[in-house]
C-alpha cells in the first residue's frame, strides 16, 4: 500500500497531509479530472474478476477482503477463515465460497433513531427560518446574544452568495449521478456557525444531483445526545457534522464534518500555536473564498459514490 500511494504521489494524483498528528492522503485536482477514466478502470476490473472467477466468487473474494479490512480496523482478531478447502483437490483455495465472518467495527453499524429524522427539516425550510430570524433579529439555539445573532447575518448573506456563485465539477457531477441507493444527509448545525454557511449551500447542490440523495437538516443543542455520538477529536462540539444513512435502515454509511479535511488541519495548527479567534475566522475565511468549494465538493463525492458498489475494498 505504502509503495502504490509512493507511486500515485509521484505521478501527481495523491498528495499527503497530516491531520491532527495522523499522516492522510487526498486526490489532487489531476486526479479528480481524471475520476470518469478511473471509474470506467473500476467497472473494467469488476467485470474481467467476474468473467476469471465467476459473479459469485469475485463478490466472496471481495467480501473477503472487506472482511479482512474491518479486522485490521478494529483490532479484534478475526474468527472466520477467509480460505477454505477444495475437498476435490485437498488444497487451500481463496476463491471458492466460504462462510464470511464481518468483524465489528466501532465506526460502523451505527444506527440514527428515526425520531431525529421526522424533526428534521429540508433546505428549503433552513433557508427560510434563517431568513425569518434575521428579521426577528433572533438566531437559533439557547445563546441569544448580539454576536450571535450577527454572525446569522452574516451566513445568510454567505449562504446566498455561494447559491449564485458555485460551480460543480464535472468528476463530482459524475460521481454523485452513479449513485444507486437511496441515501439520507443528515446534518447537525446552528444558524450562527460561519462554517455551515460556507458548506451547507454546496451540499444542497451535490444533493440536487440526484434524487435518491435526501438533505435534512436537525439543530445541534435541541440534538445534543446525538451530537455527542459525532464529537470531533472525541472532545468537541463542531458542526455543521453530515451524517450520512442508508435511507432504508437509517444505518450509517459515512460521515463528513466540521470542515474541508485540508482546512481542519490548518484550523488545528492555528489554534495550537495559540492564535486569536479573530485572526483564526479570517483566515478560515479566506480559505473558503480560495478553493471555491471545490475540496468539499471533491470530499463528499469521494465518500457517497464509494458507498454504492459492492466491488472494490473499504477504505
Amino acid at each position: 500500500m505504502v509503495r502504490l500511494v509512493n507511486q500515485l504521489v509521484k505521478k501527481g494524483l495523491m498528495e499527503r497531509f497530516e491531520f491532527d498528528g495522523i499522516r492522510m492522503v487526498m486526490l489532487t485536482q489531476q486526479a479528480w479530472e481524471q475520476f470518469d477514466l478511473f471509474s470506467r478502470c473500476e467497472a473494467d476490473f469488476g467485470r474481467r474478476s467476474e468473467e476469471l472467477l465467476g459473479r459469485e466468487n469475485a463478490l466472496w473474494l471481495t467480501r473477503c477482503m472487506n472482511s479482512a479490512t474491518d479486522a485490521l480496523r478494529s483490532g479484534i482478531p478475526t474468527q472466520g477463515n477467509c480460505l477454505v478447502r477444495d475437498e476435490n483437490s485437498g488444497e487451500e483455495n481463496r476463491y471458492l465460497q466460504g462462510k464470511i465472518v464481518t468483524m465489528p467495527n466501532p465506526e460502523q453499524d451505527r444506527k440514527v433513531e428515526a425520531a431525529y429524522l421526522q424533526k428534521a427539516i429540508s433546505y428549503e425550510a433552513y433557508v427560510a427560518l434563517i431568513d425569518q430570524l434575521v428579521i426577528n433579529g433572533e438566531t437559533t439555539g439557547p445563546d441569544q446574544s448580539e454576536a450571535f445573532i450577527h454572525y446569522t447575518a452574516l451566513n445568510q448573506q454567505r449562504m446566498h452568495r455561494w447559491e449564485k456563485t458555485i460551480q460543480l465539477l464535472p468528476s463530482v457531477e459524475t460521481a454523485l449521478r452513479g449513485i444507486t441507493v437511496p441515501q439520507t444527509w443528515l446534518v447537525l448545525t446552528e444558524a450562527w456557525c460561519g462554517d455551515a454557511a460556507h458548506s451547507i449551500p454546496v451540499l444542497h447542490a451535490l444533493a440536487a444531483l440526484n434524487p435518491l440523495i435526501t438533505l435534512r437538516f436537525i439543530f445541534r443543542d435541541e440534538n445534543l445526545e446525538l451530537m455527542d455520538r459525532y464529537l470531533t477529536n472525541g472532545v468537541s462540539r463542531s458542526i455543521p457534522k453530515l451524517i450520512a444513512l442508508d435511507t432504508a435502515t437509517h444505518e450509517e454509511l459515512f460521515t463528513w464534518g466540521p470542515r474541508p479535511a485540508p482546512l481542519q488541519a490548518i484550523f488545528m495548527k492555528m489554534r495550537e500555536e495559540g492564535m486569536a479567534y479573530a485572526a483564526i475566522k479570517e483566515e478560515l475565511q479566506r480559505w473558503y473564498n480560495k478553493d471555491k468549494s471545490v475540496t468539499i465538493q471533491q470530499e463528499m463525492a469521494a465518500l457517497a459514490a464509494a458507498t454504492h458498489t459492492d466491488m472494490g475494498m473499504t477504505a
